[in-house]
């Protein structure tokens, strides 16, 4: 790529048009068709929420089982034919919850499901489902299993666990648009709790003419 100042003037020139053929939502609204013809709609629904690991196994022995990390809103892209005037109604799909920490002897709680991005009747990409929660017993080792990251882009981390005596780390909030929540991490065998699941992202539409 040519980053010398006439190089960056030349993909200066030819991206400012662009900007000006375009919106994007990152919340609810109507999009009013400038004038008629084809548009390119690209959607993301709302990212799940991130299980919550497992509480510590009642006597202490084992820990627990971490979360599962929630899925990514589904991403879909489609070309929609519209006449100038049209209001098209824009509904962005909201991250799913992580699922809460949890005390001694519980299983973990599942994240919530991400909520659907539509364009409209033209255009819907769903929420991604959430994490699946961690079991409180793992019967392996005294120390909690790592949540599971979530999935898309920028999906959160999972809850770590460092030892028998730790209780579980939290799963990180998803950092991008439709991105998964990180699953919990399981309570050390004698922690005082799990690890929460992060919450997913919220979905996002952008139209280009």
């Amino acid at each position: 790529m040519d980053l010398s100042i006439p190089g960056i003037t030349k993909i200066t020139e030819a991206i400012v048009p662009l900007l000006n053929r375009m919106q994007i939502f990152a919340g609810d609204g109507n999009f009013t068709a400038p004038k008629t013809g084809d548009y390119l709609v690209i959607a993301i629904g709302g990212g799940g929420g991130g299980g919550s690991g497992g509480g510590a196994q009642t006597g202490g022995t084992y820990g627990s089982y971490g979360g599962k990390g929630g899925l990514g809103g589904a991403f879909n892209i489609g070309k929609i034919a519209l006449t100038s005037g049209d209001v098209i109604p824009v509904t962005i799909g909201i991250g799913g919850l992580g699922g809460p920490y949890v005390i001694t002897g519980q299983n973990g709680k599942p994240g919530q499901t991400g909520g659907n991005t539509s364009f409209g009747t033209h255009l819907t990409s769903v929420g991604g489902s959430g994490g699946h929660y961690g079991p409180y017993n793992n019967s392996v080792t005294p120390r909690g299993l790592y949540g599971g990251n979530g999935s898309g882009f920028g999906g959160g981390l999972g809850g770590q666990t460092v030892s028998g005596s730790n209780s579980g780390d939290y799963g990180t909030t998803a950092s991008s648009y439709g991105g998964g929540g990180g699953g919990g991490g399981g309570s050390g065998a004698t922690g005082s709790y799990s690890g929460a699941g992060g919450d997913g992202a919220k979905g996002l539409v952008i139209v280009i003419w």
